[in-house]
Formats: C-alpha cells, structure tokens, sequence
C-alpha cells in the first residue's frame, strides 16, 4: 500500500513539474508553407482533366481565395476545397480548348494556419496541348478618383468588341496599380479595366467605371504600358447666385487694402482649358482658356482674401461638356486637373501657377 502511495506522489510531482517547466513561446515563425504535392505539375502538357489539388507541409488557411482565384482564359464552375493541408479545384467538363495554355493564379491569398506566412504568386499552369504559350504583357493605371488598385479588374478581350461580356485573359492589379499576364499566345486584344461593383463578375457598362487601351498584343519581353482609369466623373460646379452677389457687392464696397489680387500662370496646352476658382465661403468664378502654344499668363483679378481650391478639365472636342471614356467610340476621357489649393491675403498681389493635366503619349508597344 505504502509503494503504491510513493508511485502515485512520484507520478504526480513529475506531471506538475512538466506543466511548470514546459517552454514559453519561441522563435516566430516566419516560413510560409512548402508544396508537397501539386497536379497537374507547373508546365504539365496536353492536360484535359477537370481538376487540380495542391497539398502542402502543413495546415493552411485561405480566407480571401474566392476574391483573388483567376483562371486565364476563364474556367467556368471554377470552385475550391480546402481541408486541413489540401487545397482541391474543379470545374466544369468539356470546356477547355485544344492546344491552350491555362492558369490558374491563387495570388498571395494561401497562408500556413497559425502565422498565415503567405506563399507569393501561387499558380497552376498547363496546356491542353503540346506546348506552353510564354507571351506577356505588362501594365500599370493611371487612376483618376478614389478607390485601391487591388479591387479592380483588369481583361484582355477580343479584338474590336462592341459589347464586352466574358474576358479571353483577366488578372487583379497589385496595390501599385501594376498588372501582368504571362503564358500568352501571340495575339491582339483590347484591354478593359473596370471595377465590378455589384461583384457579378461582368462589366456594366451604365454603372461600373473603367478606362481601357485598344490593340494590346502580347510580347516577348517586359515592356510596359500605361492605362488610364476614371473612377469619378468630373462635375460642373453649379454656381450660387445669393453667394455671388453677396461677394460682388463686398468686393465693389470693401478698401483696396481688404482685397487681394491674383493672377494665373498657364502653361502650353493644345485643348481649351475650363476652370473652376472657389472660394471656402462658397464663392466661385470661372475662367475659360483656347489652345496656346506657349505660356499664359492672364491679367489680375481683385478677390477677397481666403483660401481658393482651383479644378477644371480639358476639353478635347471643344464641346464645353466634361465627356467621359467610350468603349464604343474609343475615345478616353478628358482629363481632369488635380484639385489645387492656394492662400490670397489682403493687400497682396499674387502670381499663381496652375498645373495642366499632362497628355499621355502614344503608348509604343
């Protein structure tokens, strides 16, 4: 009785010991998961399977994947699986074309369960085929308005389109506003970048913001082009006529000394210019310019002291309209000018600078 008593005691010491003494933390990890298993393997060749799985060292999570999961060209029914350290796809039968480079491309969404260390540009790529297309296109948005580079869409479409349904080629850009697609054949497109507002995965073209460059064809190497976005419409001031004749009699009633006069300094522009001048109480005056080859500087206007925000556009069809981009017409959008500030004081006579929207050159691809 007594031997099985001291066991029992020993038994326990050593257990509460253990518990005490057990290691508090340690290193980080920082090591994303490493593949173990991947079908079909990068570069697999004539690979007509409806399927793919990736299986890694060690548990994983993905919890963004739907939102960043691209097939190019599309995979419709395209759904995954994720249990414990595989990650499975399917997608509809029958579908995929003869002697075609596909990918699938997981992003940065697929991270180890505890740390999420996240695996950098993870992909499928095959071809239905006897060869892998190795073509690519680079590009980077010029965005006008607000809104992350990453929630947008960037496809490549067939070329001429009127109306844009489905996309040949499709890729997300990174936050910079930089965009890629690789393992393309040799062939022209047109690019549209638009932001899928109602998330139905199509562009609407009534309701969804985009911009766009005809004649995109895929290239050998990295060269680069840039690709205007509009997410805002530009609007016309409506001018307040209670706030203009109250500034108009201060201004014929106040003394000089109260006032403060400015000028503005234009550059070259080969389109009419249509600015905007206004005031923080309200106020607001507009100004009008034709094409000039050279610098501008206009005559001094007499304006109460104050803050001023300047906006405006550039007309291009000299229609006295703001016109936005057309995927039918092909035209982009005229450009809009950077909000700029600027400080009048009393009794100052004030030279102003205002930068022009910069005209795009022709893209050379």
């Amino acid at each position: 009785m007594m031997l099985r008593l001291l066991k029992y005691v020993a038994i326990s010491f050593c257990s509460a010991c253990a518990v005490q003494n057990a290691p508090q933390g340690g290193p980080k990890d920082e090591t994303p998961p490493v593949v173990r298993e991947i079908s079909p393997v990068p570069g697999a060749l004539n690979f007509t399977e409806s399927s793919a799985v990736v299986v890694f060292d060690e548990y994983i999570q993905a919890q963004k994947l739907r939102g960043a999961l691209v097939s190019s060209p599309p995979l419709s029914g395209l759904e995954f699986e994720l249990k414990g350290k595989k990650l499975s796809f399917t997608w509809d039968e029958n579908q995929m074309k003869d002697s075609t480079t596909y990918r699938i491309s997981l992003g940065d969404e697929v991270g180890d369960l505890n740390e999420n260390n996240r695996i950098k540009n993870l992909q499928f790529v095959w071809s239905t085929g006897p060869t892998i297309d190795s073509l690519q296109y680079h590009g980077s948005l010029n965005k006008e308005g607000e809104g992350d580079f990453d929630a947008l869409s960037v496809w490549l479409v067939p070329l001429g389109v009127d109306s844009v349904s489905k996309a040949v080629f499709s890729t997300t850009p990174k936050k910079d506003g930089s965009f890629s697609f690789y393992y393309m054949p040799s062939d022209t497109f047109d690019l549209l970048v638009f932001e899928d507002l109602n998330f139905n995965k199509a562009w609407d073209v009534e309701m969804e913001p985009f911009g766009f460059q005809k004649n995109i064809f895929s290239l050998p190497d990295s060269s680069h082009t840039t690709i205007d976005y509009y997410a805002v419409d530009f609007e016309i001031p409506v001018l307040d006529s209670i706030i203009q004749d109250s500034i108009t009699y201060y201004i014929d009633t106040a003394t000089e000394e109260s006032l403060g006069t400015v000028s503005f300094v234009l550059g070259p522009h080969e389109k009419s210019l249509h600015l905007w001048c206004t005031h923080s109480s309200g106020h607001q005056f507009y100004m009008t310019s034709g094409p000039h080859s050279d610098t501008l500087t206009t005559e001094y206007i007499t304006l109460p002291p104050g803050d001023y925000t300047i906006s405006g556009y550039q007309d291009f069809n000299e229609n006295q309209v703001w016109d936005g981009p057309s995927w039918k017409d092909g035209t982009k959008g005229e450009l809009i000018l950077e909000p700029q500030s600027f400080d009048l004081k009393a009794n100052w006579d004030l030279e102003q600078p205002i930068a022009l929207p910069v005209i795009p050159t022709k893209n050379e691809n």
